[in-house]
């Protein structure tokens, strides 16, 4: 198994049902919750993986996308689960998450 740490991208974005996605982090996410992944090839980006809990909460970074859609394309496993929330102050009211992806082999 390899653990890779990252953070999640289009966290300030609104879902196609208008559900916040600063709401759902702020409401539904806490620091060891697993997060489902999603493969979403769009006209942008092939490799595009959308990550859930009851909502969209955002979406894998290209970077990272570009190394885990072929893993999940292949049938292998990827496990995700938020190592933590940022932001959320007065200072910085955008809230962030950090994920680490267990890969297995």
């Amino acid at each position: 198994m390899e653990r890779i740490y990252s953070k999640l991208s289009g966290v300030t974005h609104h879902n196609t049902d208008g559900t916040s996605r600063q709401d759902v982090i702020a409401e539904l996410c806490y620091e060891g919750q697993p997060l489902l992944l999603i493969r979403e090839p769009n006209q942008y980006s092939y490799n595009n993986i959308g990550v859930y809990v009851a909502y969209q909460v955002g979406y894998v970074t290209p970077e990272m996308a570009e190394m885990l859609a072929p893993i999940l394309d292949e049938g292998g496993t990827v496990e995700a689960h938020i190592t933590g929330i940022t932001g959320g102050t007065e200072e910085k009211p955008t809230q962030g998450v950090n994920l680490e992806f267990s890969i297995y082999d």
